[in-house]
């Protein structure tokens, strides 16, 4: 991974910033109602999506990820680790400590009617900020960085991680102001995870394919030793 002035790119920056804004702006409506007007719009094929592209924001993505990077470069998966670690510690401060307790949609709106979702299981407690949409919006910012050259890639990955956080406001799972949190929160981690990156692990070590490191292939610009060489009399 190369150390590079535009690693963070304004299309991370302006996601950022129109996630604390639009955050700030739920507070402008009274709690549950953008919700409970979203709910009104229900299709099968939505339901389903939704349903299936939540998941994009389960730790056990981010899991599967992680070797498929190192695989290309070790650095990769080292750094999205870091990204991982600080989105983690973010969201253990806040859901579980500062905000424990608070309740989600399900709780909230207890006794109002409102479609649910077949099949979808509704959690009422630790509502601030959402988990899936900062995990899934802490890999697309993650993996913005790691493809900076590939500038027509960022958008699909930012509207892959925010596809998440929707999906969690369609299932009823979360308010929106959730998260818009939860979606600064991911953002951010990976620019804290690239400095933690580079300071406890300078230079070029990294740069390989963990094969490499494993002893199944050969590191560039290294010459495979000589075997048996003849000794001349």
């Amino acid at each position: 991974m190369k150390r590079k002035k535009n690693s963070i790119s304004q299309i991370q920056l302006f996601a950022f910033i129109m996630a604390i804004f639009l955050g700030m702006a739920t507070f402008l409506f009274p709690k549950g109602s953008p919700e409970l007007f979203l709910n009104q719009y229900h299709h099968p094929f939505f339901d389903l999506f939704f349903a299936i592209w939540t998941h994009f924001g389960d730790a056990a993505i981010l899991l599967a990820i992680l070797p498929i990077l190192a695989l290309r470069k070790l650095s990769f998966a080292v750094f999205m680790s870091c990204a991982a670690i600080v989105q983690t510690i973010l969201i253990m401060v806040t859901k579980h400590g500062l905000f424990k307790g608070m309740p989600r949609p399900a709780e909230y709106l207890k006794g109002i009617s409102f479609y649910r979702v077949s099949g979808i299981e509704l959690h009422h407690w630790n509502s601030f900020p959402s988990g899936h949409t900062a995990t899934g919006l802490m890999i697309a910012a993650s993996l913005m960085i790691i493809f900076r050259s590939k500038k027509h890639l960022h958008w699909v990955f930012l509207m892959a991680g925010f596809m998440v956080a929707l999906s969690r406001v369609y299932l009823m799972q979360h308010f929106f102001v959730d998260i818009f949190a939860g979606a600064a929160i991911g953002i951010v981690s990976p620019w804290i995870g690239r400095m933690l990156y580079f300071r406890f692990f300078p230079g070029k070590k990294l740069n390989r394919s963990i094969l490499v490191y494993l002893g199944f292939g050969k590191s560039k610009g290294i010459p495979a030793p000589i075997k048996n060489p003849k000794v001349s009399a």
